[in-house]
């Protein structure tokens, strides 16, 4: 079975690792392309890649001028296409594409399934707010001409799928597959001892890590106001640690100031994916403290997994998806409330047993349902489920 995924120029190893174990499947021939502008480092990945280029595009869009130029001229947004000309030569012949949803790929594999291609269009779906497209001209355009194109689709878990069904998705076409994690790359190792004292972490403190952008939505302000509400109940010997970079830095360090704790916040900036599990295993305590806007709303919370596989107890809002991720393998507060937050922090500050034990079951959680090997399987399963259908014309497959 040939295989193509496109990924628009979002390809990184978060992302790929969870089809990287389909390089070991008898008779699978998985190519992931990279497009010339892609967002992140790619070296890491363990499959067999295609480069994208500029140069390659325009000489075969010269080769094909009047579809070319229409296409340009045509098109009802500006930058619809993702290598429409390069794809049309590299995904001829194969069985299966897979997709991220309202992307370019997608549009672009949806034109190419209505020039004719006959591939069986797959579309990996993480959006959990109903109807969120119809608040982008572009996105609820690909929706509404690509979706009718799509074989099957994969949300990353069943409270997207529930989105899903609440939309009207036909549920033959939908089955749940969680995003996998490589579980030898993100699993339990010493504590870096060398590693807190890079970032200037006290002795001794209990070290409580965020990692994530540094934005609104992601409730990063609210670590500060749970780090002043620990200090006021006696708690003195922790650190809260920051890994990630976004718009709200400057304003968090403000609010960290006017509180006068800086001795209780480090950063560590952007940290190398590869080079993660180190943080993550010098942590005792994981937060996310996401909250739910009109737009926006945490549809999966992989770095919970990631926490989780290395055995760090997450303390996480229940919103979005994250109920469903941690299971019983963390505690969860009331998005917004960074009293609720501070509470869920200090009981686990309090209790070495049951932080060993959240561990245990976040281990044991990740092994059994983020194993990037076994849902591999059950990935590859759909796409076979998916060619035994008779190749018939699709509805709304595109311009």
């Amino acid at each position: 079975m040939k295989i193509g995924i496109v990924w628009d120029n979002g390809v990184s190893k978060w992302m790929a690792q969870m089809f990287e174990p389909l390089a070991d499947i008898n008779g699978a021939d998985a190519t992931l392309f990279v497009g010339e502008k892609n967002k992140h480092d790619v070296k890491d990945i363990k499959l067999k890649m295609q480069r994208l280029t500029h140069r390659e595009e325009i000489l075969l869009g010269a080769a094909r001028p009047a579809e070319s130029i229409g296409r340009l001229v045509g098109a009802p947004f500006k930058k619809m296409d993702f290598y429409y000309n390069s794809l049309g030569k590299y995904l001829e012949g194969m069985d299966v594409v897979e997709s991220s949803e309202a992307s370019r790929t997608l549009y672009t594999a949806a034109c190419l399934k209505k020039r004719g291609m006959r591939f069986k269009l797959i579309m990996s779906c993480a959006e959990n707010i109903p109807y969120r497209q119809v608040f982008d001209d572009k996105s609820i355009y690909v929706k509404r001409s690509c979706y009718g194109a799509v074989d099957h689709f994969i949300p990353w878990c069943d409270t997207i799928k529930k989105t899903m069904l609440l939309e009207g998705f036909p549920e033959e076409k939908i089955t749940t597959v969680y995003t996998g994690l490589d579980t030898e790359l993100f699993k339990p190792v010493d504590r870096d001892a060398a590693l807190l004292r890079e970032f200037d972490v006290p002795a001794g403190d209990m070290v409580i890590l965020y990692v994530g952008k540094l934005a609104t939505w992601k409730g990063v302000q609210m670590l500060p106001y749970a780090a002043k509400a620990l200090l006021q109940r006696g708690y003195k010997a922790f650190t809260f640690l920051i890994a990630g970079k976004g718009a709200q830095f400057d304003n968090i360090q403000k609010i960290i100031k006017e509180a006068g704790i800086e001795r209780h916040f480090r950063y560590a900036g952007f940290v190398p994916y590869m080079e993660m599990r180190r943080l993550y295993s010098s942590a005792d305590i994981f937060v996310m403290p996401s909250f739910p806007t009109m737009l926006m709303q945490e549809q999966f919370g992989m770095v919970l997994v990631e926490a989780m596989a290395c055995k760090v107890p997450p303390v996480a809002s229940a919103t979005g998806s994250i109920p469903e991720i941690v299971g019983d393998a963390g505690l969860t507060f009331i998005p917004g409330d960074f009293f609720g937050l501070a509470d869920k922090i200090a009981f686990l500050m309090d209790n070495a047993a049951l932080r060993k034990e959240l561990g245990e079951k976040g281990r044991r959680r990740s092994l059994a349902h983020f194993d990037a090997k076994k849902n591999a399987l059950k990935i590859y399963g759909i796409y076979e489920k998916a060619l035994a259908c008779p190749r018939v014309p699709s509805a709304g497959g595109g311009k």
